[in-house]
């Protein structure tokens, strides 16, 4: 089960924000049970109280962060990781970050109700053989104030019901079968989900904010931070780059 949560924190700055010149955001989140993850996230970086300023000040934001899961997630497959991150400056000294989290792991699913489902079919199926039982010790000591046709005939009707008894036990084997069938194919896609879940390769969690200098290319900037073309397009547009521009640059994290 992969499900993403999406919010937005507000960060005011002490002083004016020029340019953010350099910006990472992490985390600490854990899962404290199944359902609820409760940590912090840890914003960093560098920034200028001008554009034109040579000054940088460093910056760190520790934001609290909970979250409560409609689900159940099993402990030892949940993980929970940062998959898009972007801010922007609001009034010239706030921080509008924009967050999604990524939570990953094995719902557990309860069973519970279709074992008590199962319970009360058995209980009813048992009860329809005592009542039949009860109803045939009765009508044999009828049997000898009857007349010979009259117990040929309740003989046959007997018989009618036995059929239909056995008609309604095979039914509920059946039921039981494909009951049991449903379980164990959920079973296997389950196991079939924790297996694709190791497989699973890391994501990007730290991001740099980098402008284009003079002398500058698309190539030199993939080479000095050790990354592809194909990773820097997902975050930003190529299309118009001039002396000036911000790059967001993914960072694999170890």
């Amino acid at each position: 089960m992969k499900k993403k949560v999406a919010f937005q924190k507000e960060i005011e700055f002490p002083t004016m924000i020029g340019e953010i010149s350099a910006i990472s955001l992490e985390h600490d989140l854990e899962f404290i049970d199944s359902s609820n993850v409760e940590g912090s996230l840890l914003l960093t970086g560098k920034y200028k109280l001008t554009e034109a300023s040579r000054l940088e000040e460093d910056f760190s934001y520790k934001i609290p962060t909970e979250i409560a899961l409609s689900e159940k997630i099993d402990l030892g497959t949940a993980k929970i990781e940062i998959v898009d991150f972007y801010y922007e400056i609001k009034n010239d000294d706030t921080m509008i970050c924009n967050i999604e989290l990524e939570v990953d792991g094995v719902e557990i699913i309860e069973l519970e109700e279709k074992e008590e489902i199962l319970e009360e079919v058995r209980s009813s199926t048992l009860e329809e053989r005592e009542c039949d039982g009860d109803s045939k010790n009765m009508k044999e000591m009828e049997l000898p104030k009857i007349e010979k046709e009259e117990k040929d005939e309740n003989i046959e009707v007997k018989r009618e019901e036995n059929k239909e008894v056995s008609k309604k036990e095979e039914i509920m084997d059946i039921k039981e079968s494909e009951e049991k069938e449903e379980i164990m194919v959920k079973e296997e896609k389950e196991s079939s989900l924790f297996i694709n879940l190791k497989e699973e390769k890391e994501t990007y969690g730290t991001f740099l904010v980098y402008i284009v200098r003079q002398n500058e290319s698309i190539n030199s900037i993939i080479e000095k931070y050790n990354t592809n073309i194909e990773e820097i397009e997902k975050y930003n547009n190529l299309n118009d780059l001039n002396i000036g521009t911000k790059l967001i640059i993914p960072i694999l994290n170890d």
